[in-house]
């Protein structure tokens, strides 16, 4: 009876820290082990985003985990990189420091997620490494060595697939078991890229090493110099065409829609000050958002596709160049490019734009774009007056001055 009593008395609680590089999934795992149980807001004085979640585990341990920013390195170069370095020495001044860290790494890039993870070994601090993507791993034929590496580097290694509940089960339990021990700091001398290699060489064996993989082979198409850009220009112009053809019909219902409705409840009520209220401000404000609502499920569904299979990143990393003349990623041509159909889904998708300065610079720029709901008024002010002649016998002066207003914007 006493040993059954032990096991079901919850262990105590415990605040643990989410750390790893930017696309490991460790924001896909912390929405599975906290699902509706997070607080978002941003760190005090800088435009940094703080995750904050709870959760319970199996055998009722509460822990308090926080999803810190995704860095390469504790030789911070950004805000972000700054808030997990100081977070993880407990020197962030409204942060305390954790009591153990969760080292999400890739299963399939442990390259360069060994790199990052043999820092966090210097810290002194106890680590469970949280082997994500297994799954990925497995469909490559990736076989790696749990046990050998776990040995090696001194810590607990647990495998997971982030992207379920049953996923993450392997973590909450070792969650329910005592703090490991801190490991032991690498040797004075030892290089800890060389260190990333004899690791590699010892417990990954990557039987497609050297092959040509299909991802490889679309590398070579999409990123290449001539067709590249000739691809990304395609799907963009399929992209615009579709959100416009698709969203207009749906646009026409709703307008139609929102003024039979506003039509239904206003009849039984007399003019006056109500009246007023509900045509002007309730029905026809909400009726102009919502309006808006199809272009920008449907431009959200593009970004998710785009994204999901991974070409987004290739075409941020096309545009790289282009949009550093602005100071910005290549990441914020879809957004600024969206915000010519209007500025609303704009600046929405400028939320997967990961740094945070080039998320509110795209978001202040976003309105300056010639939105599709200024053509009306475009068309009227040149139509009223710009006379309508050519130049040269080819170029409407009409013309060129709408082309002048779209190139005044993007410039």
């Amino acid at each position: 009876m006493s040993s059954t009593a032990s096991t079901q008395t919850p262990a105590p609680s415990l605040h643990i820290a989410l750390v790893g590089n930017p696309n490991c999934g460790k924001t896909s795992l912390f929405n599975q082990l906290t699902g509706s149980r997070q607080k978002v807001a941003n760190y005090a004085g800088v435009t940094v985003e703080r995750k904050e979640g709870f959760f319970t585990t199996p055998n009722g341990r509460a822990i308090r985990v926080l999803d810190l920013p995704g860095a390469y390195s504790l030789d911070s170069t950004s805000p972000d990189e700054d808030v997990t370095r100081d977070v993880c020495l407990g020197r962030h001044r409204s942060e305390p420091q954790p009591e153990m860290l969760v080292a999400v790494i890739s299963a399939t890039n442990l390259r360069l997620h060994l790199r990052f993870l043999l820092e966090l070994k210097q810290l002194g601090l106890p680590v469970i490494v949280a082997l994500n993507m297994m799954d990925e791993a497995r469909r490559n034929g990736l076989q790696i060595d749990i046990a050998g590496l776990q040995a090696d580097l001194g810590m607990p290694i647990v495998p997971v697939v982030s992207l379920n509940r049953a996923g993450v089960v392997p973590l909450l339990q070792a969650l329910d078991l005592p703090l490991p021990a801190p490991p032991d700091p690498l040797p004075a001398g030892i290089d800890p890229h060389m260190e990333v290699r004899r690791l590699l060489a010892t417990y990954v064996v990557d039987p497609s090493a050297g092959t040509d993989r299909l991802t490889d082979r679309l590398d070579r198409l999409f990123l290449h110099p001539l067709w590249g850009p000739v691809i990304l220009l395609v799907v963009l112009f399929v992209m615009f065409q579709t959100v416009f053809a698709w969203a207009q019909p749906l646009m026409d219902g709703l307008d139609s829609g929102i003024s039979t409705f506003g039509q239904i409840v206003l009849k039984p009520l007399p003019d006056g000050i109500l009246h007023s209220l509900l045509a002007d401000g309730v029905i026809a404000g909400a009726g102009t958002v919502i309006v808006f609502l199809p272009q920008i499920l449907i431009l959200f569904l593009w970004i998710l596709a785009l994204e999901e299979s991974g070409y987004l990143p290739r075409a941020a990393f096309l545009l790289d160049r282009l949009m550093a003349l602005a100071g910005l990623s290549g990441r914020s041509f879809i957004p600024l490019l969206s915000s010519f159909a209007c500025a609303i889904p704009g600046i929405m998708a400028a939320r997967t734009i990961q740094n945070p300065r080039d998320r509110l610079v795209t978001i202040l720029i976003a309105p300056l774009m010639t939105c599709s709901a200024r053509l009306p008024v475009y068309t009227l002010l040149i139509g009223a007056f710009v006379p309508h002649r050519t130049i040269l016998g080819i170029f409407g002066l009409q013309g060129l001055v709408l082309f002048g207003l779209y190139a005044v914007a993007i410039v």
